[in-house]
């Protein structure tokens, strides 16, 4: 197939050699390093490297690469990633065939194209897709169905992918504005992700950064860690993250960073400025370790993290610090936390500085949301202009002991939970105190000091301090040292 007038092409890249086989695009020199050297290189199969010489170098792709063998593609050249494949904003990239294992490394894929799904990469059904120190920029899906998107890249079905130290800027989709992932076990590891876009196209608009429809089957597993999520937006669900967990399936997110992403909709819609995660099945289960939320806005509920449909989401050691959850008419509910249905479990973990436009500034809740030696402190909701009302919970949680709120209550306020002491937890601004993520510090005096229940506490903070630094642990997700 050929294109003409900004119509795609295709070339199918298929052959009989072994993996082991070395194809070398160039020799040497900018002119050498051309699309039909990619072409002769992909059709020996195997492991691919560049030549290309000593600088930057961008190969304009004109036929999308379909790879129907196992093969490796890597673009460093004596310690650097020089080699950009770009789309021109008319073409794929690639696209892996069915069972195909295909591992990409130190590659920059800009400006892929496509109406169908995986504007930079399509991995096929089972595949096998491992990217490396890669960077995706400005990558496009156009097709906005339930089970479509990936603005960078699209993960089919019964497969697995693997990411790692690779960064996903301005890529945009209907869902998953930089990956989605379709049934698949997905693991993404020291990676970022910087304004990436999932618009309203079809039944499109979850997922600014990645879309999760499902892991692998039963038991599947999808872990991000390490992480960076920053100015990402969705229209509807999930400015950062939209996961959706089906049966037994697990989603663990730890030593990451969601900041600023947002979701935009109109009216009652904009769940999740952070992450929108709902349950499909029984036993599914979100994780946050180690983990912070900050300034992420939704347009509705839950401006850091929405969750619901019989999910359980287990918190720990973590941050959730200025989200905020205000519309335009003074609606919005759950500034910090949104839960609409399921459990969530609560543990060492600081929930400060949240705002709603209506009620529940930390927590939209109730009692099957658990706190055990947390703090929730001066969040703020102001139920659409008038007097402040629940400013840091909707209604009572269920107190598991050790616990913090702040500020004293309104006569109109609700307790975060019977027999929570109300005292000033002396907090510091968000700030980076030493280890992966930005935490808020404890002021000398603060009573969250050595006020914990040892017996509850992870074996260390947030930062990775040990916990205990004096005769108890601290309440919240920073152990003062």
């Amino acid at each position: 197939m050929l294109t003409l007038l900004g119509v795609s092409l295709t070339l199918t890249i298929t052959s009989a050699q072994p993996a082991s086989a070395v194809g070398i695009v160039g020799t040497g020199t900018p002119a050498s390093c051309t699309e039909a050297a990619l072409n002769r290189a992909l059709a020996d199969g195997g492991n691919v490297y560049f030549n290309c010489g000593a600088n930057p170098h961008t190969i304009s792709i004109t036929r999308e690469k379909v790879v129907a063998t196992n093969t490796l593609i890597d673009g460093m050249t004596n310690g650097q990633s020089l080699i950009t494949l770009s789309g021109r904003g008319r073409n794929r990239i690639f696209s892996t065939q069915n069972g195909i294992e295909f591992t990409v490394k130190n590659l920059t894929i800009a400006n892929g194209f496509t109406t169908d799904q995986g504007g930079g990469i399509s991995s096929g059904f089972q595949g096998k897709l491992r990217v490396v120190g890669c960077t995706f920029s400005n990558n496009i899906s156009t097709k906005g169905g339930e089970f479509d998107g990936g603005g960078a890249i699209y993960i089919q079905s019964e497969g697995t992918a693997i990411i790692e130290k690779s960064s996903f800027d301005g890529n945009q989709a209907g869902n998953g504005g930089a990956i989605h992932n379709l049934l698949s076990d997905l693991t993404v590891d020291n990676s970022t992700f910087t304004g990436n876009e999932s618009v309203r196209s079809g039944s499109g608009g979850g997922g600014g950064a990645i879309f999760i429809d499902g892991a692998k089957g039963d038991n599947g597993k999808i872990i991000i860690r390490s992480s960076s999520f920053t100015n990402n937006t969705a229209v509807l669900q999930g400015g950062a993250i939209f996961s959706q967990l089906y049966n037994n399936n697990t989603n663990t997110i730890e030593n990451s960073t969601l900041s600023g992403n947002s979701v935009t909709g109109t009216g009652n819609q904009g769940f999740g400025g952070g992450i929108f995660s709902i349950g499909g099945g029984a036993n599914t289960a979100l994780s946050l370790v180690n983990t912070t939320l900050s300034g992420n806005t939704a347009s509705s509920q839950g401006g850091g993290l929405w969750s619901g449909n019989g999910l359980t989401v287990n918190i720990t050691n973590s941050t959730i610090f200025g989200n905020q959850a205000i519309s335009a008419d003074g609606s919005g509910i759950g500034g910090g936390i949104m839960r609409t249905g399921g459990t969530i479990n609560i543990t060492n973990t600081t929930i400060a500085n949240n705002s709603a436009g209506f009620e529940g500034g930390g927590i939209f809740g109730g009692t099957a949301t658990t706190i055990t030696n947390v703090i929730i402190a001066n969040n703020t909701a102001s139920n659409g202009g008038n007097s402040i009302i629940k400013n840091n919970c909707l209604d009572a949680l269920t107190n598991g002991g050790n616990n913090l709120q702040f500020a004293a209550n309104n006569p109109n306020d609700a307790d975060c939970g019977t027999g929570i002491p109300i005292a000033d937890p002396l907090l510091a601004s968000l700030a980076n105190n030493g280890g992966s993520t930005e935490t808020v510090a404890l002021l000398p005096g603060s009573p969250a000091i050595d006020a914990a229940n040892n017996a509850a506490c992870p074996a260390t903070d947030q930062r990775g301090v040990a916990r205990p630094q004096g005769g108890a642990c601290d309440i919240g997700a920073f152990e003062a040292d």
